[in-house]
């Protein structure tokens, strides 16, 4: 926006922003997110640039702590996930976001997910990404989480479709790897006894694994009270979690066979490879043909989460994808849309994965789009990837901590009156300091 002196007030941080089309239709809604100006020597002339973000912005405003477990109580699909964070996070006070969340679907059943104040955003691409699903929230506040399956573009591109100019084709193995490797927190083992055979004086027994939670502890077969090192007193037996160490008030004496029942902790380590890119790569360039990759998230704690999140980056990563890059002022693409393109010339057959849309504006009169998307072919085209997902039988964990952090702020009334008594009483004042020497009693006596 170019002003002239004197300037009329800008659009302040967080306004909303509605864009349409010639025919009314709106192309844009959000709010902006800066606008920048800057004055030209004379003082003359100010040029702001305003830039917008859309609805799907508020998702990184609000932190989501809580614990998502389903049980014969109720099942949580990852789209009740999604409108329970709306409903419950979204809102302050008695004001909300008034997100509709009509169009989320449920989605896949979703075991376990415990989030400790992680942005919405990133719990609705992470639930997202695991079920093969898209989430957005238009430009009118509805919110969307449905199969990738069916988001098919309004349009497709083909040899003679006139829908498109300017095909820029991308080929890179920037994030490729054919073998990962996660690394995560610790994970319970199943439930151990380990004996000891007590020495002289001996209060102190080294475990094989660092205790994750102590059950029961014997001496002789005989139960000991057993208790928490620093927050339990009065015990004959103490653990703490993550340590290797079992701990007793008094030594049991030489010959004692002292036991713990237990469940210990082992760090996660995971490694899950896809063999037929390991051979394609082989072919190509010799060597081992092995493209490595480590992920590291202390926040899981499952064998099979790990196990899950490596095939999911497996999944999205060991591929080497063409990206195509192109022109259109066809309106209607947006970012989840897969998108047919059929363009023998280029070698361009297949659905490809649109991931942006960038609109420019050209004075008034046409909006052009450039447009980004990745292809699925490596994978057996996104359909089939997305089909696949759906297909899957398996509950999905996403973060297996077992406690999460809520802060709360209690509300509480105290309702306090006050009720004046009158005394008309006259009473002579007997208090030393504060008696008058010349005062009488016939001064205060009521007439």
């Amino acid at each position: 926006m170019i002003e002239r002196a004197p300037f009329s007030a800008v659009f302040g941080i967080g306004s909303a922003v509605e864009v349409k089309n010639n025919a009314g239709a709106i192309i844009f809604g959000g709010t902006i997110d800066s606008n920048p100006k800057t004055i030209d020597d004379s003082g003359e002339v100010r040029t702001t640039r305003v830039q917008c973000v859309d609805y799907s912005q508020i998702a990184d405003r609000h932190l989501v702590s809580y614990a998502y477990v389903s049980d014969i109580a109720r099942t949580w699909y990852a789209g009740t996930i999604i409108k329970d964070v709306v409903e419950r996070f979204f809102s302050y006070a008695d004001a909300s976001e008034n997100i509709d969340v009509t169009n989320v679907a449920d989605g896949p059943v979703i075991e376990k997910a415990v989030f400790n104040y992680i942005p919405a955003s990133q719990v609705f691409s992470e639930l997202a990404d695991l079920a093969g699903f898209v989430w957005y929230i238009d430009f009118e506040k509805r919110m969307y989480f449905f199969d990738s399956s069916s988001n098919a573009a309004p349009f497709g591109l083909t040899s003679a479709s006139e829908n498109w100019r300017d095909m820029r084709i991308t080929e890179s193995r920037e994030q490729y790897r054919n073998r990962q490797i996660v690394v995560g927190g610790n994970s319970l083992t199943e439930e151990r006894d380990d004996s000891f055979v007590a020495e002289a004086d001996q209060k102190l027994f080294v475990l094989p694994f660092k205790v994750g939670t102590a059950l029961h502890v014997y001496v002789d077969t005989v139960e000991k009270t057993l208790g928490i090192n620093g927050l339990d007193e009065g015990k004959e037996f103490y653990w703490s979690y993550g340590s290797p160490t079992l701990t007793a008030e008094t030594a049991p004496g030489a010959g004692k066979v002292v036991k713990l029942e237990y469940k210990g902790l082992f760090p996660i380590l995971i490694t899950e490879e896809n063999s037929a890119e390991i051979m394609a790569r082989r072919a190509i360039e010799g060597g081992t043909g092995v493209y490595e990759a480590i992920a590291d998230d202390t926040t899981i704690s499952l064998q099979e989460t790990g196990v899950m999140f490596a095939l999911a980056y497996l999944r999205k990563y060991s591929t080497i994808p063409k990206t195509i890059e192109f022109g259109t002022d066809t309106a209607g693409l947006r970012a989840g849309q897969l998108i047919a393109v059929n363009i023998p010339e280029l070698d361009l057959t297949d659905d490809f994965l649109i991931e942006s849309v960038n609109i420019k504006d050209y004075g008034g009169r046409i909006n052009r789009y450039k447009i980004n998307a990745v292809s699925g072919e490596a994978l057996g085209g996104w359909l089939d990837f997305f089909n696949s997902l759906a297909r899957q039988s398996q509950n999905l964990r996403l973060y297996d901590d077992e406690q999460v952090g809520i802060l709360r702020e209690n509300a509480e009334t105290i309702n306090v009156s006050d009720a004046a008594e009158t005394d008309n009483t006259g009473k002579p004042e007997s208090r030393t300091d504060l008696a008058r020497a010349d005062f009488g009693e016939t001064d205060w006596v009521h007439p």
